[in-house]
């Protein structure tokens, strides 16, 4: 037999079997039953929208004004964490937090790391560590920052709380940080051998994990590390919902650090930029500042490379529909998050981290955010067919607010309105009320229905216009 048509018998033999191999039908990704396939891509929604998907909201002076209405508003419950008093009382606070735990503790069956515990027993326990463990005497605040994605807690323990063996929700839980973003320490606490300092966060209170925070020599270098102008190019946002630096073994501080939405960092002048950072050089590359702990706690600023291809923009975006969409899309399906547990986002964070990429300082839960003075209209009372009209005229990117929920309009398709968030649980909108627990961020229409058998369109009560505020 010749040699060449041997091997070329065998490779023919061979393309035939390869082209007999059934093709695998494309994956199927589950979605609520009035929501396409289509619909789940940003490019459905702002092709919908046309060339106005690329009008320009809000400038950024407007947004800054927005801002300080929200900082300074009582309803909003944020901090002014630049401003704040130069020095307190710490025996006094501390007396105040020892109560605190106290009065959080639950009036129902409390389970810790899903054991049952007495609620009285273990809180009364915090309580003591924290009046025994913290500062005394007329004190100066610290200014610290986040060195990685963390957690504040209205006590300080890291034990999870629930209300029942398999609570799906660590019940203490009030919100979290990002890498780099600012906070204003006040106490401390040791409990159960972990240090945790009290401070304020410009959109909370509450307790973080000393280690999970760098404190800074000076005010200046605090806020020379977060603060930015808003026009400014300067510095990296992240514009998705999370990547890794990475891994590196020459930079351990950094080494694989993950990054969130709306994170904000600092880029390195020019001349500043030195030839090689952690055995790389730049090329391709943007370098940027980002904090690190030392052994002692204290705030390190290291230089770091974020690369070109990671979903970063140099300032805030412009404020358009057409960029709240891909911002937003980039989470889809992702868990849900009570308050930041899972490093992962609840409805009004998913909210807060989208608006946070246009330069938003946006307060923390459902009832705050609606708070922001001459940004709220009230649809309460309408009926169905009313609110649908209403809603049908809002720009898309609006958020919408119901008891206890937010949201992100879409647009409205055939008559029935559209929204994506981080949601929990709901039912399909036909068929007998049957709630399941979904815990991602999804698309859904308006016609799903809550526990109560109310749909979430006959819930709506509040649409949030930030662009009101010129």
């Amino acid at each position: 037999m010749n040699k060449k048509k041997g091997v070329f018998t065998c490779l023919l033999a061979i393309s035939l079997l390869v082209t007999e191999v059934p093709m695998l039908a494309d994956a199927k990704a589950y979605t609520e039953t009035n929501v396409t396939a289509d619909m789940c891509t940003s490019d459905y929604w702002i092709n919908l929208m046309g060339e106005a998907a690329n009008n320009v909201l809000m400038s950024k002076e407007a947004i800054a004004r927005y801002n300080q209405s929200a900082l300074t508003a009582a309803d909003c419950n944020m901090n002014d964490i630049e401003n704040m008093d130069s020095s307190y009382d710490a025996t006094a606070l501390k007396a105040a937090l020892a109560a605190d735990v106290m009065d959080q503790m639950p009036k129902k069956d409390t389970y810790v790391n899903s054991v049952l515990t007495d609620a009285g027993v273990y809180y009364g326990a915090v309580s003591a560590c924290v009046q025994t463990t913290g500062w005394e005497g007329t004190l100066t605040p610290k200014y610290a920052l986040a060195v990685e994605q963390t957690q504040i807690k209205a006590i300080p323990t890291v034990d999870y709380i629930g209300y029942s063996e398999t609570d799906s929700d660590d019940e203490i839980i009030v919100s979290s940080l990002r890498v780099n973003e600012p906070f204003v320490i006040k106490q401390c606490a040791v409990v159960g051998g972990a240090a945790f300092y009290y401070g304020y966060s410009n959109h909370v209170t509450g307790w973080v994990l000393a280690d999970d925070l760098a404190i800074c020599d000076t005010k200046k270098e605090w806020t020379d590390m977060w603060k930015v102008d808003m026009n400014g190019t300067d510095f990296l946002v992240v514009t998705c919902d999370e990547f890794c630096l990475s891994e590196s073994h020459y930079a351990p501080a950094t080494s694989g650090l993950k990054l969130t939405m709306g994170t904000v960092l600092k880029q390195v002048p020019e001349n500043d930029v030195p030839r090689s950072i952690a055995m790389r050089g730049t090329w391709n590359n943007y370098v940027v500042y980002v904090p690190t702990r030392d052994t002692t706690g204290r705030m390190v600023r290291q230089i770091t490379l974020v690369s070109q291809g990671k979903d970063v923009k140099e300032g805030y975006l412009p404020l358009t529909s057409a960029n709240i969409m891909e911002i937003a899309f980039t989470s889809l399906g992702n868990t849900y998050g009570w308050g930041g547990m899972l490093d992962s986002v609840d409805c009004s964070a998913y909210v807060r981290n989208i608006y946070k990429c246009f330069g938003f300082e946006m307060p923390r839960n459902t009832s705050w955010q609606r708070k922001v003075p001459g940004t709220a209209a009230d649809i309460t009372g309408m009926d169905d067919a009313t609110k649908t009209a209403v809603l049908s005229t809002c720009i898309p990117g609006t958020p919408l607010y119901l008891p206890g929920h937010t949201m992100i309009y879409l647009g409205t398709v055939d008559g029935k309105c559209y929204v994506i968030s981080a949601m929990g649980s709901a039912s399909e909108s036909v068929g007998a009320l049957d709630v399941k627990v979904e815990n991602a961020v999804a698309v859904t229409s308006l016609n799903v229905r809550r526990r109560n058998g109310n749909s979430w369109l006959a819930s709506i009560d509040c649409v949030v216009l930030p662009w009101n505020i010129q």
